[in-house]
């Protein structure tokens, strides 16, 4: 994964998209015509994107000397977006910035990132279950999973591979 392509948009002046790649309509859905901050802003679990009505037409008026580049999360994960003035357009590419991005095979469910946080912030078991509302079995079902996905046998070493791999921050 960590080869993965960028996913990439184009917007014209008006802030409506012209064109994007296959990872950005896999990531964003179909976006031609949309405005650019609606597809992007709009990403689910994306938290810190700088799409704000009309951000495309103000970053041309700065002209190619100012590009904008952000490190939002989304589900919980570290990425990169650069915003590139070019000519009459934007180009946006956003792709992971995690050093050491994990495998497909490694990747974790909403809920064992849940775990995991809860994990690093030094809840126990019967804590991590209060606050989820969910069986002590299943956060140590959870636990378990995610141990062997990465290949960790402590909880500490999963906690410090949720780090590397931008699950936690």
């Amino acid at each position: 994964m960590a080869s993965a392509i960028p996913a990439v948009v184009v917007a014209r002046k008006d802030g409506k998209l012209i064109c994007q790649n296959a990872p950005a309509r896999r990531m964003m859905g179909p976006g031609a015509g949309k405005s650019c901050w609606d597809v992007v802003g709009g990403l689910k679990g994306a938290e810190g994107l700088p799409c704000e009505t009309n951000c495309v037409r103000r970053l041309l008026a700065q002209g190619l000397e100012h590009t904008q580049q952000v490190d939002p999360r989304i589900e919980g994960r570290e990425h990169r977006l650069t915003c590139v003035p070019v000519g009459e357009a934007v180009v946006c590419v956003l792709e992971s910035s995690a050093e050491n991005e994990p495998d497909q095979w490694e990747v974790l469910t909403a809920r064992e990132r849940d775990v995991l946080s809860l994990l690093a912030d030094g809840d126990e078991t019967p804590a991590v279950a209060r606050k989820l509302g969910v069986s002590e079995s299943t956060v140590r079902t959870h636990v378990e999973k995610m141990r062997a996905k990465l290949g960790v046998k402590t909880r500490a070493a999963l906690v410090a591979l949720g780090f590397r791999f931008g699950y936690l921050s």
